[in-house]
Parts: structure tokens; C-alpha cells; sequence
């Protein structure tokens, strides 16, 4: 009985490493395409990486010129709001508005 207790484990022993065998071939052509698949796609994610790019520094110069444009119009009403200060002279004070108390 212990030849045949012993041929069970080498058995088993010779079937465990058949399945990792196995499982590694299969995992190092898993890893063989994913890495073909993303060495193809390489140039479209390089095109991809220059569009955004390019459209980042688009998106700076508008950006740019938004500012130069608000800075120009805030420019503008404070100097009409100086001329119209000069012209009317000081705003004048106006008292606090006092509710009357309520009577019931």
C-alpha cells in the first residue's frame, strides 16, 4: 500500500506542477499581448498627448486675452467713474433709513 500511497503524491506533485506551468505560460502570454497591444497604440496616444497639448495652450492665450480685455474694461469704468465723481462732486450722505416702530 505505500508504493501506491506514494505514486498518488508523485501523482499529485507531477499534476500541481503541470498546472502552474500552465497557468505561467498563459500569464506570460497575457502579459506578451498586453504589451504588444500597448506598444501599438503608442502613436495614437502620442498624437492624442500633442492635441491636448495644443489645445491647453489655446485655451492659455484665450484666457490671456479675456484678462487683457476685463483689465481694459475695469480700466475704462473706473476712469468714467472718476469724470462722473468730478462732475457731480461728492455722492451725497443719505440718513439710515429708521422704521417707525409698529403700533398695535
Amino acid at each position: 500500500m505505500t508504493t501506491d500511497n506514494n505514486d498518488d503524491q508523485a501523482n499529485e506533485s507531477a499534476d500541481a506542477r503541470k498546472w502552474v506551468d500552465d497557468a505561467q505560460a498563459a500569464l506570460d502570454r497575457t502579459v506578451e499581448a498586453m504589451r504588444s497591444a500597448w506598444d501599438a497604440t503608442r502613436e495614437s496616444r502620442m498624437s492624442a498627448l500633442e492635441s491636448a497639448k495644443q489645445a491647453a495652450q489655446e485655451l492659455g492665450r484665450v484666457l490671456d486675452k479675456g484678462v487683457a480685455a476685463a483689465r481694459d474694461r475695469w480700466a475704462t469704468d473706473e476712469v468714467e467713474n472718476a469724470h462722473s465723481q468730478e462732475a457731480t462732486g461728492p455722492a451725497e450722505q443719505s440718513e439710515p433709513d429708521v422704521e417707525s416702530p409698529d403700533q398695535t
